[in-house]
């Protein structure tokens, strides 16, 4: 008798706790539906404690977040005209003052918490959502390897050089986003390439290079500021200056492609940092490619190389060569237009550099990304 009245209680118990989280997660917000609004001429219901910009991608509006949902590259910037809950300390990092008293914020920061209506530009709900088979596998230098995919059900697809396109990999803890540049040339619109490196402990990375040919893949884009328009490029002549660090060769390879089949006559220069000999590729394609383009200038450096590489070439950081090849070169700095992809550090030394030399701000682009 006495073991059934303690069985009693302790179920008694436990029943009285699972009523109190329940309510505890009502009152705080955790619990139920709420109502999300855009641009005041589409609206869903969601659960609620999830972040916004999740809940945009499962209902078919896809946002740019190139660090991966974390809240350090600033993409996913929206206008919140009601609800959202507070500003974090991300956002405010990412967010300047206008923007702040204006009402933007990041949607990865944001919880569903409670009923929320967004403002979107047009430009940003162009992005979809499409499927793609994984055709061709290349390995073109250590830990690096090319996707190669083509569209499924016949679609084509259109980006500009230098753009990319995300990925979402769902585990049972969290979606992992992760942003990969084309490497291919938007003039092929059936498919694209992916240059993707390997990363130590990478969830995303090794999962795309364990993949085999014949996989499919759902993805999302295009996306991103960091690109050209090539029939623009070969009116006005510009000189354009391109820096890449590591895999961040991606982009550059799609914009070199496209502007080289495009026509493209103004001043070129291509310069790639890379850790050692085995990390570096592409290297005879354009090797190749200045003995035919006087106007193309390639420039590869090693930060470390070895006995075993027999380098000849520029070493030390890619940022001291820039700087080399920016005091020795006399050209209009403020028609110059760059781009640059790769280690936070090295897009910030770049631009500062580039900057100090009379390139506008407003003329050099780059993209973040999160591995």
């Amino acid at each position: 008798m006495t073991l059934i009245y303690t069985l009693l209680v302790i179920c008694g118990f436990i029943l009285l706790l699972c009523g109190f989280i329940v309510l505890t997660g009502k009152m705080l917000g955790q619990s139920g539906e709420i109502d999300v609004s855009v641009n005041q001429n589409k609206e869903f219901k969601v659960k609620r404690g999830l972040k916004l910009l999740e809940v945009l991608a499962d209902n078919n509006i896809y946002l740019p977040a190139a660090c991966g949902g974390k809240g350090n590259c600033g993409r996913c910037k929206i206008k919140v005209i009601s609800g959202g809950g507070y500003m974090t300390s991300l956002e405010k990092l990412y967010l300047n003052d206008k923007e702040q008293v204006e009402g933007y914020r990041l949607a990865c920061q944001i919880k569903t918490r409670e009923n929320i209506s967004v403002s979107l530009p047009e430009s940003m709900l162009l992005a979809h959502s499409f499927n793609a088979e994984l055709v061709k596998i290349d390995n073109p230098a250590f830990r690096i390897k090319t996707l190669h995919f083509k569209l499924k059900n016949g679609e084509k697809l259109d980006f500009k050089a230098g753009q990319y396109v995300q990925i979402t990999r769902k585990l049972p803890w969290e979606n992992v986003i992760r942003a990969y540049s084309f490497s291919s040339s938007p003039d092929m619109k059936e498919g694209f390439s992916l240059d993707v490196q390997l990363i130590e402990g990478g969830l995303m990375s090794s999962y795309l290079h364990n993949l085999e040919v014949g996989s499919e893949l759902e993805f999302c884009g295009p996306f991103g500021d960091m690109c050209v328009d090539a029939s623009k490029a070969k009116e006005e002549n510009k000189t354009l200056i391109l820096v890449a660090g590591g895999v961040g060769l991606a982009p550059m390879r799609s914009i070199i492609s496209c502007l080289m089949n495009n026509g493209f006559k103004g001043k070129l220069v291509l310069l790639q940092g890379v850790r050692s000999r085995k990390n570096l590729y592409c290297e005879d394609e354009y090797r190749n490619l200045m003995k035919k383009h006087s106007e193309f200038e390639y420039i590869p450096v090693l930060a470390e190389p070895s006995l075993e590489d027999g380098w000849v070439g520029k070493t030390g950081l890619v940022t001291e060569v820039l700087t080399e090849w920016l005091n020795s070169n006399k050209i209009d700095f403020s028609s110059v237009e760059t781009f640059l992809c790769g280690p936070s550090a090295m897009m910030e030394a770049a631009s500062n550099l580039l900057v100090d030399k009379g390139v506008s701000k407003d003329k050099i682009y780059s993209d973040p990304f999160s591995f």
